[in-house]
């Protein structure tokens, strides 16, 4: 289906329906979706296992609040939203496939990535290595540089991006956030309902009023969390929690996370450069930018530095071999 064609969807060849709070496994949505399991509850709404039974396929599928339905210019936003997610073609982006209104009942379908989320990884290991930051970082910031020729994410976090076996990642729910800015309403609920520590300051003042800057921001904090195992304050740098790590990291963050836009890294582009700098430059036996594929797995360096007891990556594998399948998270 065209991109520009999504609009119309909400009313062709849907049936009515009461929207309802939550599904369970069994029952269907929109008559043709049949849930399997309960995937995630995220700030705009319910993630689900579905089963298509128009295509057959297994995918997500996700659901909107009900406030956020009430607006039709919050739902004019999201249904130019839709149009525009569905231009990207990244392989680190989840594909949005369609979005339907049904009566109350607003929700949109993706493609259903099997995988750990980053806030998982970072759960399971307490922190990672710089290699491990770097190698995901560098993913995540060339998807990103793909997304910003056509929108911003704005709530970039590590429960949205997800990492898979093979050592690749997914950046889910790209854009969508600017549902929450299209009345002050909305503004007040998606700042109450988002993700506050990855805020940059301009984005806590106007979810409007901000450009892809903020999602440098986000990566900046991520980037600390990442190394340290918590959250910035303002009084620890990342040395200060990790004093094995050279000081450039926290001259990198500082930059990352200028309360200025006009003093951060000017793209994902130059962030992802100046991170596999500062890699390169602690470990100069490390691959130069240019041979560090972007957009799929990584397969040489930077890899995990040999200091950490066992490689990210075959222990991420090992943990999807022998955890139990109820174990292993899709989209949140």
């Amino acid at each position: 289906m065209r991109p520009d064609r999504v609009a119309r969807i909400w009313a062709d060849n849907m049936p009515a329906e009461t929207a309802k709070s939550e599904y369970k496994p069994g029952e269907y949505i929109a008559k043709r979706y049949e849930v399997k399991k309960v995937l995630g509850k995220g700030g705009m709404g319910m993630v689900y296992l579905v089963l298509d039974h128009k295509s057959g396929e297994t995918i997500a599928l996700k659901t909107i609040r009900p406030e956020y339905t009430t607006s039709g210019a919050a739902l004019h936003r999201f249904g130019r939203e839709v149009r525009t997610i569905r231009k990207l073609n990244h392989p680190g982006i989840v594909r949005i496939r369609d979005a339907f209104r049904c009566d109350r009942l607003v929700f949109y379908t993706m493609d259903y990535v099997k995988g750990w989320s980053l806030r998982d990884i970072i759960r399971e290991r307490s922190r990672l290595g710089l290699g491990s930051t770097t190698r995901i970082l560098a993913l995540v910031a060339d998807a990103l540089q793909h997304a910003h020729q056509f929108t911003i994410h704005r709530d970039l976090s590590p429960e949205n991006v997800m990492v898979l076996a093979d050592g690749s990642i997914r950046l889910l729910d790209f854009g969508l956030a600017k549902l929450t800015d299209t009345e002050p309403a909305f503004t007040r609920i998606g700042v109450t309902l988002g993700k506050h520590p990855y805020l940059s300051p301009e984005q806590l003042i106007s979810a409007a009023d901000v450009d892809h800057r903020t999602d440098i921001y986000a990566l900046g904090v991520m980037f600390y969390e990442m190394l340290t195992g918590q959250l910035p304050e303002d009084d620890k740098t990342i040395t200060g929690v990790v004093p094995t790590l050279p000081e450039s990291c926290d001259i990198f963050y500082e930059k990352a996370t200028a309360k200025s836009p006009d003093a951060r890294f000017a793209t994902a582009g130059e962030f992802r450069k100046a991170l596999l700098g500062l890699y390169r430059a602690v470990r100069p036996e490390s691959a130069p930018a240019s041979q560090v594929p972007v957009g799929r797995p990584v397969t040489g360096p930077p890899a995990a530095p040999v200091r950490e007891p066992k490689s990210f990556w075959e222990r991420l594998k090992a943990l999807f071999r022998w955890r139990a399948p109820g174990k292993v998270r899709g989209n949140d």
